[in-house]
């Protein structure tokens, strides 16, 4: 019965661990798709010129997880609310995207840029595009090095705790 309870404590604490240094990695993935959603975006509105809701309705199509949670977001906030700006649904998504644990330098990059789209002309669209998607990769990179860091470290330490926790109990 003892040996029941240790390996339960030590798969919980385990669990715990691993699940923290799962977010570390999801973050950085989380962050990479949306560079990708950005440079996609560019392309839409740079080159085809794609308007708005269409690009986003075909980027959410390519990219899974946290980008089409976001435009899909977005979209449905274009469509229940059309005389709005394209800066409101914008924002709707955001909140939708803040679920996904991503920095609030992140979120905060993708505000500044949602005030912009829609209200400018193609190239300063563009610029605030080149812009937010350096930001991001910056950020990316200090996800990654995060994610280096800290991924080992919550592994270990929570199978650790487990293994502190049975010492002190027996």
């Amino acid at each position: 019965m003892q040996f029941i309870g240790a390996a339960l404590i030590m798969l919980a604490c385990g669990m715990m661990g691993l699940t923290v240094a799962r977010s570390y990695v999801s973050q950085a993935e989380n962050i990479k798709q949306l560079i990708t959603m950005l440079q996609l975006l560019e392309t839409e509105i740079g080159y085809a010129r794609t308007a708005l809701p269409e690009a986003c309705r075909r980027i959410s199509a390519q990219l899974p997880g946290a980008v089409d949670s976001f435009l899909t977001a977005v979209l449905e906030h274009i469509h229940a609310h059309p005389g709005e700006a394209f800066g409101d649904g914008w924002h709707a998504g955001l909140g939708r995207l803040g679920a996904w644990g991503l920095p609030a330098v992140v979120l905060n990059d993708l505000t500044v840029l949602g005030e912009a789209l829609g209200v400018s002309d193609v190239e300063d669209q563009r610029r605030h595009l080149q812009v937010t998607r350096l930001r991001l990769e910056d950020a990316y990179r200090q996800a990654e090095q995060e994610r280096r860091t800290n991924c080992r470290l919550w592994s270990y330490l929570g199978f650790a705790a487990g293994l502190l926790i049975l010492l002190l109990i027996f």
